[in-house]
């Protein structure tokens, strides 16, 4: 195991290729933040530190901003800096609890991962796939793994949650000043939570997550209802149309939570069979072929903002959105067993739109893209087939269905533990068909994390 003399070997060989770097003038900031991570992961891990590191990185996470390291590149710091130093501790702590055999039980993250490899060899840009490959796999060890073992050794996952939530208050106090400033006008949402989130979908998402958690522990624990009200809330304010659905979607399974396993899944059921008996599928065509609602009315409710997500007709968001879809179904169509590679989606699905649902918010040009525009593939499920094909889309569902499952038919002595998780996790079931943030420090931390706790086995009275 690491010592002392590692740090002062690392020491030495650091300052030598930093000394070379500063020389020959090339790559001297990379060095240099590597040899700063890597001295500080020594630290941290010799003084036992890592307990102390993961609360500091969830704090740091919603209040982290992207700043540019070079001329190209750019990091999300502090947040990211300090993913850098925990993910060598982690795998350090994968061999300290071997006994716990945490990959073997617990593999399909790092299968999913290794899923990308195909498409890493087969990239149209090797280097960007390599570094959004190794982005997911240090998000995954962190938040993923280095939760399971956190937890593991005596963490509170409750108190992570609060204090993420309690970090989120720069962010939305800033969003609600810039939006009250701009007299509320819903044009200008889009840019009020920078510079911590640089969307107003990303902020929704984020908050929507965290409300169906609050909501899930409100029920055994008085003290979450302020948090879950006051994110509810934020998430309704913040306009993200999927954020709204996402709430309503999460009541949806709350309510079916409270009925026996059995009824859960015949509920539903019952009622879809029901809807279309009664001429459901075609109300539901009626309302994508004669909606004029417009997500970005002035004068408009929450409540037909919220209906304009099926005005597929003069929506602009709507229409770009099916043509990144399209994108990615046709690309998915040349590349169906590797994708364009991990990260590439943006710079090559320009040939693949199609023509008809070309707009004012199409991208012609990836360095270049109209205002409001910018973006993937708006659905998590489908940039993965683009990016990657099919076996990492598999592995993907596969995650999600055994988190789903466990939780949706969790029994009255696991509920407890499995109902905030779920609730969670269920606004980012609905929403990763309409937007994509796992490649977001904070959304992924989010994610991860319940999911690990989901999969985490223990009392209910312990989590």
């Amino acid at each position: 195991m690491p010592s002392s003399k590692s740090l002062l070997w690392l020491l030495i060989f650091g300052f030598i290729g930093l000394g070379l770097a500063f020389y020959f003038d090339r790559y001297w900031h990379w060095l240099a933040m590597a040899l700063g991570a890597g001295i500080l992961c020594l630290i941290v891990y010799l003084k036992n530190g890592f307990k102390y590191l993961i609360p500091a990185l969830v704090f740091c996470l919603p209040i982290s901003v992207a700043l540019p390291i070079s001329s190209s590149a750019k990091m999300v710091l502090p947040a990211e800096f300090i993913i850098v130093i925990l993910a060598p501790i982690v795998l350090l702590k994968l061999w300290e609890h071997q006994k716990d055999r945490f990959l073997f039980r617990f593999p399909w993250p790092a299968l999913w991962l290794i899923s990308f490899i195909p498409g890493l060899i087969f990239s149209d840009l090797p280097l960007v796939s390599i570094k959004f490959w190794i982005l997911n796999g240090l998000y995954v060890l962190a938040f993923y793994y280095g939760i399971l073992i956190w937890r593991a050794e005596g963490g509170n996952f409750n108190s992570l949650v609060k204090l993420f939530a309690w970090a989120m208050l720069p962010a939305s106090l800033i969003g609600l000043y810039h939006f009250a400033e701009y007299e509320f006008n819903p044009i200008t949402l889009a840019g009020i939570y920078k510079p911590f989130f640089y969307s107003h979908t990303y902020f929704g998402a984020t908050v929507a997550i965290i409300a169906g958690f609050s909501l899930g522990k409100a029920s055994q624990d008085k003290s979450w209802w302020p948090i879950a009200i006051a994110l509810g809330v934020l998430a309704m304010i913040s306009g993200s149309r999927a954020a709204l659905w996402s709430i309503l979607f999460m009541l949806g399974i709350y309510t079916l939570l409270q009925l026996k396993p059995l009824w859960r899944f015949a509920l539903p059921i019952l009622g879809l069979t029901i809807a279309l008996g009664l001429g459901g599928y075609s109300k539901l065509e009626e309302l994508f072929t004669y909606n004029r609602f417009q997500s970005y009315d002035p004068n408009a409710s929450i409540v037909e903002k919220s209906m304009s997500v099926t005005n597929v007709q003069s929506d602009v968001s709507n229409i770009e959105r099916l043509n990144r879809w399209v994108s990615a179904l046709r690309m998915f169509e040349e590349r169906p067993h590797w994708g364009f590679g991990p990260g590439t989606y943006q710079f090559t699905y320009i040939p693949f739109q199609e023509k008809k649902l070309e707009n004012r918010l199409t991208v012609h040009n990836p360095d270049s893209p109209p205002e409001g525009s910018g973006g993937t593939a708006h659905s998590e499920i489908l940039l993965q087939l683009a990016e990657n094909g099919w076996p990492s889309v598999l592995l993907f569902c596969l995650i999600l269905g055994l988190w789903f499952f466990k939780g949706f038919t969790s029994k009255s002595a696991t509920k407890a533990l499995y109902l905030p998780l779920l609730l969670g996790l269920s606004t980012y079931y609905f929403h990763m068909h309409f937007n994509n943030f796992l490649n977001q420090p904070a959304f992924a931390f989010l994610f991860w994390s319940f999911g690990a706790m989901i999969d985490f086995q223990t009392k209910p009275e312990e989590a």
